[in-house]
């Protein structure tokens, strides 16, 4: 497990019981976004809410906690033996989480729209991950994984709960627009390639604002509300009540 190769052996690592890690401030950080993306799927799943928008949302960051548990260890400290392919794994997990959150928003929205404008959204979510997926798995380019996320979070998620919000004033709306600044942050610190040294560096300092993103996804996931047909049903059931 100590024959690193060439190509890795001036990258920071720690021997921990005989086993070379790399970069384990980044394994680190990773871990720590793995840790809220756990705690935030135990609260949501508390919430009993059985909607597939609300299942689609805790989904989002059980696939995210895999894709940053698997990015920390095979991804950065284990490279060496995994080679490239180690971060595919993660890549994936984390292009399906993506997905998930922005199949949650076209439910979100799909009350307020033509029923064939919802439906158009919905294949298109379920076409456009299968293309990414072929072409990360095409060209092994993290790039590709930044796009899709570009396109998900920003593009569809961000744009649907500004709708959502000018039309509903969602209260969860507010916490996904802080989300996607944070998000927005985490891209332009790891563009830019920020370091304070190798123990503290790019990857490290991204992946706390963006553990801060994933925990007002969370909120933002708390507190939408659902506004089809079982919404109605609730509240007319409820008005009822209040009468009698």
């Amino acid at each position: 497990m100590n024959n690193v190769p060439a190509e890795y052996s001036e990258v920071h690592q720690i021997q921990f019981m005989g086993i070379t890690i790399l970069e384990p401030s980044t394994v680190i950080s990773s871990l720590l976004m793995t840790l809220i993306c756990i705690y935030a799927f135990i609260q949501l799943n508390r919430l009993g809410r059985v909607h597939r928008m609300y299942t689609q949302i805790q989904y989002f960051f059980l696939f995210m906690g895999l894709a940053t548990a698997i990015g920390g260890i095979l991804g950065h400290g284990f490279i060496y033996i995994t080679g490239l392919q180690g971060k595919i794994p993660g890549w994936f997990a984390s292009m399906i989480a993506v997905a998930l959150f922005e199949r949650a928003a076209i439910w979100h929205v799909k009350p307020l729209l033509a029923k064939n404008t919802g439906k158009f959204l919905g294949i298109l979510n379920y076409v456009e991950l299968v293309i990414f997926f072929v072409l990360t798995f095409i060209t092994l380019n993290f790039v590709v994984v930044e796009v899709h996320a570009f396109y998900g979070l920003f593009l569809m998620l961000f744009t649907i709960e500004v709708y959502m919000y000018k039309k509903k004033k969602d209260p969860g709306s507010k916490f996904i627009f802080i989300a996607t600044g944070l998000g927005a942050v985490s891209a332009g610190l790891h563009a830019l390639k920020l370091s304070f040294g190798p123990w503290f560096n790019y990857n490290d300092i991204s992946h706390i604002t963006m553990g801060a993103s994933i925990y007002y996804y969370y909120l933002g996931a708390r507190n939408m509300v659902y506004y089809g047909e079982e919404h109605d049903l609730i509240e007319k059931v409820k008005h009822e009540m209040d009468v009698s």
